[in-house]
């Protein structure tokens, strides 16, 4: 369906309804726990916290264990947050009252003593227990989407069966809800205006780093949690540097590559744009224009409701790990890289079924090895009932074509 919805919420129209949001994406948990036999789940990762409760944090990265979400299969979630964020969190997150407390920090023990590692790790493990005894999860099975060496000693002195449960999260935000989706056609919307000011800046003498720049501003202004992605040129594009932009000047003739990962209300775009400087690209840039082109229209069309990963595979090129990252398709959503992910070194044996409402990004990449330049194409789409309803929509470039 075509994006009607505006932006921001209004007493006159739905748009995303946020309540409903959290609601279904903490049944779906719930649900992927069942499958896996899990009577609780205990997450780290910010986007499985913020799928399950939606606590959102800055975009600086915590280092490490920190912060964590306990959900029992039967109980609502119960939020550990750290010191320095637990007045705001706690503010802020009205759905969550009484269920937020604050978290012992066991990633900033590596300094500590002995005496004091033990005690923290040990206070760590015993709030993670009450949750459990308080919900009638203590005796079953517990999955972790994080598990390091320090937390072994205590979990295991607590009688935490501890299991690894990263595929029951990553099964429960495959499928995405409809708010899910309106998120990431706002979000679609942010990566198009980024694209029409990167297309207006290309011209001799402007840096990389000063395109990316005013891209980000574009799309901060429109409301973005953040941009993160690549901005790459010339020689730069074979082999691919995967770098935000740098001093390069940009010069007649030179192939520009953007990989935009702009994040609205967590949801990801990875959506790419491949351009020329100048208006008269070579008969080798047109080539490696279509050839990449060719490939990602190709692999879009494999995509059907009840379709194996593997035949989606088949229809990439390449498919050794040295095309991981080249040549691949990835569900998307509030984390940048989700089920599916489909390359031929691993979907050709354990081949997942696409389903309506799962959110793809198709990525292809051409250039030929020791040539100058090369191009990278890549479109962000919903399977339907019927096919696939394309989100990602600024037009390739024609004069490539």
């Amino acid at each position: 369906m075509y994006n009607k919805f505006s932006q921001f919420g209004k007493d006159w129209e739905e748009g995303v309804n946020f309540e409903r949001l959290r609601k279904e994406r903490l049944q779906k948990t719930r649900e992927a726990m069942g499958r896996h036999g899990l009577q609780a789940m205990v997450v780290f990762a910010p986007a499985n916290t913020r799928y399950i409760t939606g606590i959102r944090w800055s975009t600086f990265p915590a280092p490490g264990v920190v912060r964590y979400t306990v959900v029992p299969i039967e109980g609502e979630p119960v939020h550990f947050e750290l010191g320095g964020d637990y007045g705001r969190v706690k503010e802020n997150t009205t759905w969550m009252q009484g269920r937020i407390k604050v978290a012992v920090p066991i990633a900033d023990l590596a300094a500590a003593s002995d005496a004091a590692k033990k005690k923290a790790l040990d206070e760590w493990a015993s709030g993670i227990k009450k949750v459990l005894k308080e919900n009638g999860a203590a005796n079953g099975k517990i999955g972790f989407d994080l598990l390091n060496l320090s937390m072994i000693e205590p979990l295991e002195n607590a009688n935490i069966k501890y299991v690894d449960g990263t595929m029951a999260m990553l099964e429960a935000r495959m499928i995405k809800t409809q708010d899910e989706l309106q998120l990431l056609r706002i979000a679609s919307r942010i990566a198009d205006a980024g694209f029409y000011t990167m297309e207006q800046m290309i011209k001799p003498g402007v840096r990389e780093t000063e395109i990316w720049a005013e891209m980000t501003k574009t799309m901060m202004v429109l409301g973005a949690e953040s941009v993160t992605g690549i901005f790459t040129s010339g020689g730069r594009t074979n082999p691919y540097y995967r770098l935000e932009g740098s001093d390069r000047i940009l010069g007649p003739g030179d192939l520009v590559i953007s990989d935009i990962c702009a994040v609205y209300m967590g949801y990801y775009t990875c959506v790419v744009r491949t351009f020329v400087v100048g208006n008269k690209p070579t008969s080798e840039q047109k080539a490696l224009y279509r050839e990449c082109y060719d490939y990602l229209c190709k692999a879009v069309e494999a995509c059907k409701a009840g379709v194996g990963t593997d035949k989606v595979a088949e229809a990439l090129p390449g498919g050794s790990f040295e095309d991981y990252s080249l040549q691949i398709a990835h569900g998307l959503g509030l984390g940048l890289h989700e089920l599916p992910r489909i390359i031929r070194v691993w979907s050709m044996d354990n081949p997942i079924k696409l389903k309506p409402n799962m959110y793809l990004a198709m990525e292809t990449y051409a250039g030929k090895p020791g040539g100058s330049q090369g191009v990278r194409l890549e479109e962000n789409y919903v399977i339907t009932e019927n096919g696939y309803e394309m989100f990602s929509r600024y037009p390739f470039d024609e004069k490539m074509l």
